[in-house]
């Protein structure tokens, strides 16, 4: 393509403002965008180039929720404090938020050299995606993410001093090396080397499986405990709405009969099933499942069984063993973990919380295990 040519085509990336600015060691990188509209993209590759995206926050979504929830709650002094402290232990570091639209004029004036990486995605892939995660009608989300993104376009519009990127999602997707090279400019080269490079051109993918998955509301947690030839029973409701859930019953792929999960239960009160199957005809080899019916995966616990049988999963670990180890007679973090899991699964939120509590003291440094405290820490 000749140089003439090369000025007309886009590349999908612009800059506004000073760039002098660019220049400068110390300063924020703030995300900007819609909900579902790119900016976990964006916080993630600076998370896999070494910058530091907050005390909480986390993959796949990679928000500070410390920082975030002070903004939210309209705590400025906190938010302030909160900025303060991680300017002083980074020299750049990065925010993403997409309901930081509703509150940046407030915290615009908090930022040390603020330099914002805004994000446009196409508004029917982000009405479609809430269609699908959210339930939410596509129009109503076509015209929400119009709504957002004019106060993203009026913000840039009334401070004439800012300095920012514009980022196009669709163009990051098809040409990563250029948009991480970007990142690479602005963060400063110095600090990035090949393995980060690499990292992060691995981590951005169209469709990431993790963010699919935790970006739902219609994400369901539960079990099937038992499989006979004449029930199947357990407990599921969804991980963040507390609302019972219908659930349905699968044989072979196919939907069977459907009920609203909200029966007593020892581990899970109001959120238990129990599906009767005297009425259904069950093969040996047929597969049986159970789904909330909102959800796309089955619950842990859906496999395929010969129900000649009754089925049923115990703990590989006894009640006493349990009793002893709430009482901090087991110091192998690893072993306190894989426990916690289980009780997780088996809908023992309580002690699942209590174990994995014990395990982060045994090893405080420890980053799975901080993780998975934080993720049942949200079902209690």
């Amino acid at each position: 393509m000749s140089s003439a040519m090369e000025k007309l085509y886009n590349e999908g990336i612009a800059f506004f403002g000073d760039k002098s600015k660019l220049e400068e060691k110390e300063k924020t990188l703030v995300v900007l965008g819609v909900a579902r509209g790119g900016t976990s993209v964006i916080s993630g590759t600076l998370d896999c180039l070494g910058v530091f995206t907050g005390e909480r926050s986390r993959e796949p979504v990679y928000e500070d929720m410390l920082l975030a929830e002070a903004i939210e709650k309209g705590d400025v002094k906190e938010a302030q404090a909160i900025i303060k402290k991680y300017d002083d232990e980074h020299a750049t570091w990065s925010f993403k938020r997409p309901s930081l639209i509703d509150s940046i004029e407030k915290v615009h004036p908090c930022f040390h050299n603020p330099i914002y990486l805004v994000v446009f995605k196409d508004i029917f892939a982000i009405a479609n995606r809430n269609s699908i995660s959210m339930k939410q009608d596509v129009l109503v989300g076509i015209e929400k993410a119009q709504k957002d993104y004019a106060k993203i376009v009026k913000f840039l519009k009334g401070h004439k001093e800012l300095n920012y990127f514009t980022f196009s999602y669709e163009k990051i997707m098809h040409k990563k090396e250029l948009f991480v090279d970007t990142l690479v400019e602005i963060i400063g080269k110095e600090s990035i080397n090949k393995h980060k490079m690499q990292k992060a051109l691995n981590f951005i993918e169209p469709n990431p499986s993790k963010y699919l998955d935790v970006s739902r509301n219609t994400k369901s947690i539960g079990r099937v405990e038992e499989i006979t030839t004449n029930i199947v029973s357990g407990w599921g409701k969804y991980a963040i709405k507390d609302e019972p859930a219908v659930v349905e019953l699968w044989i072979n792929n196919k939907a069977i009969k459907s009920i609203v999960a909200d029966h007593q239960h020892k581990l899970k009160d109001g959120y238990g099933f129990s599906f009767d199957l005297s009425d259904v005809d069950v093969g040996e080899r047929d597969r049986i499942a159970v789904k909330l019916m909102e959800d796309v995966l089955f619950l842990n616990g859906s496999q395929t069984k010969d129900t000649s049988q009754s089925i049923h999963k115990q703990l590989w670990f006894n009640q006493n063993q349990l009793d002893r180890m709430l009482e901090k007679a087991y110091q192998k973090p690893d072993f306190l973990r894989d426990t916690a899991v289980i009780l997780r699964d088996k809908g023992d939120i309580e002690n699942a919380y209590k174990i994995i509590s014990q395990a982060l003291e045994l090893r405080p440094q420890g980053p799975v295990i901080a993780k998975l405290k934080e993720e049942i820490g949200r079902l209690i």
